[in-house]
């Protein structure tokens, strides 16, 4: 029977999640990670559909100046970044819409990029922590957890860089972000600019007309060749090292309340009526958190950024080159990610075929997938290349994902302790960073869960810095 004292549940199996119990795990806790889902890293899961890259270059927030006056037109187009689902959860946006068009205010966004910035720096080191505990060798191959045999021998991570495409890269928009991720990230951040044929050096199958404004290009990029393979192995070793995981019913958290107050404990309450008492608790739930930060004494403007993503089997795969001549191999028709920052979307070559990740989409958690966003990741996809025709089929429409990214209106998480219970600690709110960001969360988190200090101001992040913003202060209690 283990001590309650010595007990911590994580509620939420994403990667932020998995990341958290796998630190509190390292330091001794006895951890019970909670799935409100049918499994850990699931469908269901923000952290399985996505682009897969591990951004940690990305401390400049989607929040930017002159964002309110592009907006309506983004909303208005069919080919926009930015879109709303028609729902009746588009009312109670309204003050977080607000707060993040406040957010677009220069001195708001350099705040965010330079407290991401702090993230960020520690992200890779944090993660390396967690695999090194876990035993998996980020760089190795996949193995069993490979999304088919053909892949096994893939690693779990590439690393060949990463190319943001610009509408226009020496812009004065493109030339002041450039500023802020040097002054948030640091001297270390490896970011050069490229003209339309530095692009096709390195990426030869890209079209013209998305090459011609140039790129910021970031040599020590790498991203996931299958986010679920990780997500998989980071739980198998969470288990095999006597990690308790609880998925539907009985992982799905309702209600948290006072424990034992001799001990300190919090009482952890789950859909089929049972409670488990622990000296630690992580609200790690993504956008699922709102309820139990409000429980926890915290009412937070977090909401929903709806994201798409769509696939092409592994005819689109970067192994899958053509036979061009005799002894001639053309090159595969994507090396690495490639974000299009006017579409809002990032083209990856993943293990299972090329996977297009992005868009904005407002509309909460319970509307269903709008059909068109699938079309036109599809289509926008296939622009980016020359010939499409000759090197896409249909896509696999059966891995068409929609995920919900936790978001608050200033683009920074929420990252702490609760006001009502010590022992309570949240982690969510990470938007389009959530994998990047889960092993310093993790490793911050579970500092605090052991009294010490976590090296990193978390002033930025915390729940009561809403409070008295005027956007919020009516729905703050």
């Amino acid at each position: 029977m283990t001590a309650v004292g010595s007990r911590a549940v994580v509620v939420g199996g994403g990667f932020v999640g998995l990341a958290t119990a796998l630190h509190l795990q390292k330091a001794g806790k006895h951890v019970i990670l909670m799935e409100a889902g049918p499994t850990v890293g699931g469908r269901h899961s923000c952290s399985n559909g996505n682009a897969g890259t591990f951004a940690f270059y990305a401390n400049v927030p989607v929040q930017r100046p002159g964002l309110w006056r592009d907006a309506p037109g983004m909303i208005l187009s069919e080919h926009g970044a930015l879109r709303v689902a028609l729902d009746p959860h588009l009312l109670k946006m309204v003050p977080w819409g607000i707060g993040a068009l406040a957010s677009c205010a220069p001195h708001e966004v350099r705040k965010t990029s330079l407290a991401l910035g702090n993230l960020l720096t520690n992200a890779e080191q944090c993660y390396q922590d967690v695999w090194r505990y876990s035993d998996i060798d980020i760089d190795g191959s996949m193995g069993k957890y490979a999304p088919n045999s053909s892949t096994s021998n893939d690693p779990f991570a590439k690393r060949s860089g990463y190319i943001l495409l610009q509408k226009d890269v020496h812009s004065k928009n493109a030339l002041a972000a450039a500023k802020l991720r040097r002054e948030g990230l640091g001297s270390s951040l490896k970011m050069e600019a490229l003209d339309s044929w530095g692009i096709k050096e390195l990426e030869p199958h890209l079209a013209e007309e998305a090459r011609r404004g140039g790129a910021w290009w970031f040599e020590d990029g790498w991203f996931l060749k299958n986010p679920h393979s990780l997500l998989t192995a980071m739980k198998d070793s969470f288990e095999n090292k006597g990690g308790e995981i609880r998925c539907g019913d009985i992982g799905r958290v309702e209600t948290i309340t006072n424990g034992d107050m001799k001990s300190g404990s919090v009482n952890v309450m789950t859909t089929d009526g049972t409670s488990t008492a622990a000296k630690t608790v992580v609200i790690a739930a993504g956008a699922h958190s709102f309820d139990l930060a409000k429980q926890c004494g915290d009412r937070v403007p977090l909401d929903t950024e709806r994201g798409y993503s769509v696939q092409w089997d592994s005819s689109q795969n970067e192994n899958e080159s053509e036979i061009s001549g005799a002894n001639k191999v053309s090159p595969p028709l994507l090396t690495r990610p490639v974000c299009s920052s006017e579409g809002g979307f990032i083209v990856t070559p993943m293990s299972g075929g090329l996977r297009a990740a992005g868009l904005v989409e407002l509309g909460g958690t319970n509307a269903g997938p709008v059909t068109k966003r699938f079309t036109q990741l599809d289509c926008a996809t296939r622009a980016l290349f020359d010939t499409p025709e000759k090197h896409f089929t249909n896509r696999n429409e059966k891995n068409d994902w929609l995920g919900f990214r936790p978001t608050l209106p200033d683009a920074l998480p929420v990252l702490g302790r609760s006001s009502a219970y010590e022992n309570v600690f949240y982690a969510f709110g990470h938007q389009h960073i959530g994998w990047t960001l889960g092993g310093v969360t993790g490793k911050v988190i579970a500092e605090l869960a052991c009294g010490k200090d976590p090296g990193i101001d978390l002033k930025p992040f915390s729940p009561k810095r809403f409070a008295d913003k005027f956007f919020w202060k009516p729905f703050s209690n």
